[in-house]
């Protein structure tokens, strides 16, 4: 049964398609998992990251791609399934065996907003009232999502910026959500009321429940040298679970995600970034039961 893990946050810029790639590669790779990413966000940053920009463009041609795959399952008359937009054997990484690992994609859409849009229309018809067709658009999606169940072993879903539809259904379908955050003075607010959204309550009553009981663990992103976003780290880690483990900004991290046509091993990869792309895989390896 695969486990499923969204990252998201309701602020953009914070890096989930980053972490989302960098996981992949990780679990694939160092844990020889079967791992089937999924890009939800319309800017489509993690598929371009993983297929570069001309098989991202063919992809597109081609129909294989997130918006193509829930707008086929609305209308089909045929069970559609996800394994026909998924593209195999992704990314520009190699085991430490030489071999490609087990990376899928379901590339995301330019046109995914504009799909949500078309379900909520959908399910309004006949006057049904908006929050019902919100609820029936939230549960099309996950249903759609589940089914990747069966082609991995660990279903990493990249969310969008804010709290669509279909992040809704990420979140609620998640075993587990990594929110990555930039240490500003604004992102306490982001996480605080992402909190509300994975957890299904209140600010207050999310705070009743203990650090390692909740849905989420936080991952401090680009983080500066110096120790200048202690103050920014140590405010959401008063409220929220966080991992020790922390992503600095640093050119390697930002370099990785040049698409190379010519496959390389990890430390290759992701050079001086490579140590701390291993804590994140191992901290986060344990704390959710995966084993090589």
């Amino acid at each position: 049964m695969a486990l499923f893990l969204a990252i998201s946050n309701r602020k953009g810029g914070v890096g989930k398609s980053t972490i989302s790639t960098m996981l992949s590669y990780a679990f694939a790779v160092w844990s020889n998992k079967k791992v089937m990413l999924i890009d939800l966000d319309a800017q489509s940053n993690s598929s371009l990251i993983l297929l570069g920009g001309e098989q991202w463009i063919e992809a597109q041609k081609k129909s294989l791609n997130v918006a193509a795959y829930i707008e086929d399952r609305l209308y089909s008359i045929e069970q559609t399934k996800i394994k026909e937009y998924m593209i195999e054997g992704v990314g520009d990484v190699l085991t430490d065996s030489g071999a490609k690992p087990s990376l899928s994609l379901l590339p995301g859409s330019l046109n995914f907003e504009d799909m949500q849009d078309e379900l909520i229309t959908f399910y309004s018809r006949n006057q049904t009232p908006y929050q019902q067709a919100r609820n029936k658009c939230a549960e099309h999606f996950r249903a759609a999502f589940s089914f990747a169940r069966r082609q991995a072993d660990i279903v990493i879903m990249d969310c969008a910026p804010g709290l669509s539809n279909a992040t809704h259904a990420a979140l609620k379908l998640a075993n587990h959500v990594v929110v990555p955050f930039r240490p500003d003075a604004v992102s306490a607010f982001a996480v605080n009321r992402i909190s509300t959204i994975i957890e299904g309550q209140s600010f207050d009553a999310v705070q009743n429940i203990a650090h390692d009981e909740r849905r989420y663990t936080c991952l401090a992103n680009y983080v500066r040298p110096g120790g200048r976003d202690t103050i920014y780290v140590d405010e959401i880690a008063h409220d929220h679970p966080m991992l020790t483990t922390q992503v600095p900004a640093m050119p390697d991290v930002a370099d990785a995600f040049d698409f190379l046509l010519e496959p390389m091993s990890m430390d290759d990869k992701f050079g001086a970034a490579t140590p701390t792309l291993r804590a994140l895989h191992d901290e986060l390896a344990i704390k959710l039961g995966i084993t090589a």
